[in-house]
């Protein structure tokens, strides 16, 4: 093949830059591959009512045999690397392949295509709605698997109803390293350099000819598309395993345990990390947002009884979350489903669902005779496996199927309690897909797509005319919010009255002389006595409650009275007999200053008015007037409480967790 040396051009991104855009530390090389490849494979699904088959084989190849293709580097590669001859070989099939315009001068309209965008181009992200990728960056990683050099073959159908195969190749190496096999080009060095056959000048295009195709296939032991079959095929050839199973001394290092069978070989480690990744659309045809995946290592399928239980579970929940359909491996009796509901910002609503459970080790089949390992090593989470008790796991996912990530300390999992050694919640958040972002108006999957990082590994809230959401914010917290309900022990709580108070805990702690206060009203008739209101006089609900530095951050949820147009919130401390204690009368009569100001409220909400009053004698604001320009059913309110004086130490500020405000 005809090799064709990128130029040194004004703004051109150089090798060694490019290998560094996917700055991801903490996501193993074989975990991004198979996240980039798949995704790639499913958003060029031919057919969405077929399955797309997905196939990764590791290859051995006669080096003598791939080098002489390779003009400009053949005598380098026969030197550097005659004793690594393995490949990684990654074959989609039901898909439409590498279409479009076979080089650049071909483009009209900027319509790109396949091709051109996957071996000639970067940070050209897919413009399909709903697709995976969104940046054009992900596509990095793989020449970050072997020595940077990457063969693309595929087979299309053209407009005409026949069939085209194309190869092409490319390497991307660190322009500045003594490793460098590219050629130079002038007085500098780019890195990055491409293979084909000759189209005007240097510049090189994909080979079209059947009969070299073939010739080429063959050397590395792959067979071509035949018949009607279209698909795209990815080798990476002079791969190093040992590099890439890296995980087990890192393991091992300390505690000289026994290490997870995926790091013993290649094959088994890539089948986990499909497993890990695309759990909820693996021989699923239940699927319903396109082609669901047939995955296979070595042409040996994964299919949903050959699953591991943990990512079995995580299927099963996507499944109940979407279509109510209960998987035989679960037991239904910690099983639920409940819709995550958001307000403002969008035309519903509801953002999505979580489903989540409750199973314990047998379930997991970590007892004899399975002997599975713990949930937290199947998600490469390896610390989490050595205590005593057991965090929540949450997955979120998009329409694409694939998960962005497993959560285990984080705003998702944010209060909800551990659980005994045995025991292990296990949820994945699913979005309303279609539901409409109002100032946007752009689907909400599109909107979590935009807040992807490029190696989608989490999701951020975006601007939007200067508007900032906090959609993704309201997300976790009430993700978090809703499983902590079901699942964590019941709290002894405080009554809300019309003057109610923060929690006892908090109370406690200040210790103000016994009797002070006035009595605690007796609860309203009708009352529920949960820290909120009856709904007909309104509600004031806490969500969550954190701890940053002197300050405490409450999210609440405020329901306004019917036909009431301003809302008071006062803040009061609990004494001993229930009594609460206003901040003049704790000012006046113990002669301190009130210790907890109303440091900020935020309210991301043009229909409200807010205003601060200072009611202690020291000035302190510990009353919120709120004015409801319109009238609205419910919202939410953070709420910044300042500890203002030295009276609550950081290890009792540490066990807040909750407490009660009431409106009036």
């Amino acid at each position: 093949m005809d090799i064709e040396i990128a130029k040194m051009e004004r703004m051109a991104q150089t090798g060694s830059s490019l290998l560094r855009l996917i700055q991801n530390s903490h996501t193993p090389a074989l975990d991004l591959l198979v996240r980039e490849a798949i995704q790639n494979s499913l958003d060029a699904s031919a057919n969405p009512s077929q399955p797309v088959d997905f196939d990764i084989t590791i290859n051995r190849f006669w080096n003598e045999s791939m080098a002489r293709h390779f003009d400009g580097i053949e005598n380098k590669l026969l030197d550097r690397y005659s004793d690594i001859e393995s490949a990684i070989v990654l074959r989609d099939s039901n898909t439409v392949g590498l279409t479009g315009p076979i080089h650049q001068d071909e483009v009209v309209d900027n319509e790109f295509g396949n091709l051109l965008k996957l071996v000639y181009e970067i940070s050209m992200p897919q413009e399909k709605k709903e697709a995976g990728g969104s940046w054009g960056l992900g596509k990095t990683v793989y020449f970050r698997i072997g020595i940077g050099l990457v063969v693309y073959y595929s087979r299309i159908k053209l407009a005409d109803g026949s069939y085209q195969s194309r190869l092409a190749a490319c390497l991307i190496e660190d322009e500045s390293s003594d490793k460098a096999i590219i050629p130079p080009l002038g007085k500098n060095k780019r890195g990055i350099a491409w293979w084909g056959q000759l189209h005007k000048g240097e510049s090189t295009k994909p080979i079209t000819d059947e009969e070299f195709i073939s010739s080429f296939l063959a050397d590395f032991n792959i067979e071509p598309y035949e018949e009607d079959k279209t698909g795209t095929t990815v080798i990476i050839p002079y791969i190093n395993k040992d590099e890439l199973l890296i995980e087990p001394e890192r393991l091992d290092a300390e505690n000289n345990k026994p290490v997870p069978y995926w790091y013993a070989e290649i094959e088994k480690y890539l089948n986990l990390a499909i497993q890990r990744w695309y759990a909820p659309r693996i021989d699923n045809p239940g699927y319903k947002h396109g082609s669901y995946l047939r995955p296979s290592i070595n042409r040996m399928s994964i299919t949903k009884q050959k699953m591991e239980p943990m990512f079995r579970i995580v299927r099963g929940l996507y499944n109940y979350a979407e279509t109510d359909e209960k998987d035989e491996i679960i037991d239904s009796k910690n099983l639920r489903s409940e819709e995550v509901v958001v307000y403002r910002d969008m035309e519903s609503n509801i953002a999505g669902k979580v489903a989540y459970i409750k199973v314990n080790s047998e379930a997991l089949q970590m007892l004899p005779p399975y002997n599975k390992w713990s949930p937290y090593e199947y998600i490469d989470e390896h610390s989490y496996s050595e205590t005593e008790t057991n965090v929540a796991i949450i997955s979120y996912v998009r329409k694409p199927g694939m998960i962005i990530n497993y959560e285990v300390d984080s705003k998702w999992t944010q209060g909800i309690e551990e659980t005994g050694e045995e025991e292990y919640i296990i949820g994945i958040f699913v979005p309303a897909s279609n539901n409409i972002v109002k100032l946007s108006n752009i689907s909400l999957d599109e909107y979590l797509r935009q807040g992807e990082k490029a190696d989608h590994s989490s999701w951020q809230d975006t601007n939007y005319l200067d508007k900032r959401y906090t959609i993704v914010e309201r997300i976790q917290k009430r993700t978090a919010q809703t499983i902590k309900k079901a699942f964590n022990k019941k709290e002894e709580k405080v009554e809300g009255t019309r003057s109610g108070a923060l929690s006892a805990k908090l109370a406690s702690s200040l210790l103000p002389p016994v009797g002070f206060g006035k009595a605690a009203n007796p609860r309203p008739k009708g009352s529920t006595g949960n820290n909120s209101t009856d709904v007909k006089r309104g509600s004031f609900n806490i969500l969550s409650s954190r701890i940053s530095g002197d300050k405490i951050v409450l999210t609440t949820e405020i329901t306004p009275r019917k036909h009431h147009s301003k809302i008071t919130i006062e803040t009061l401390v609990a004494s001993e007999g229930n009594r609460k204690i206003r901040g003049d009368i704790w000012e006046k009569d113990i002669g301190t200053r009130f210790p907890v100001e109303i440091f900020n409220v935020k309210l991301d909400d043009e229909n409200i008015s807010i205003e601060y009053s200072q009611t202690s004698i020291f000035s302190v604001n510990n009353k919120i007037h709120m004015i409801l320009l319109e009238e609205l059913s419910s919202y939410e309110v953070e709420i910044t409480l300042l500890v203002t004086e030295a009276l609550i130490q950081p290890d009792i500020i540490s066990e807040f967790s909750d407490g009660v405000i009431a409106n009036e």
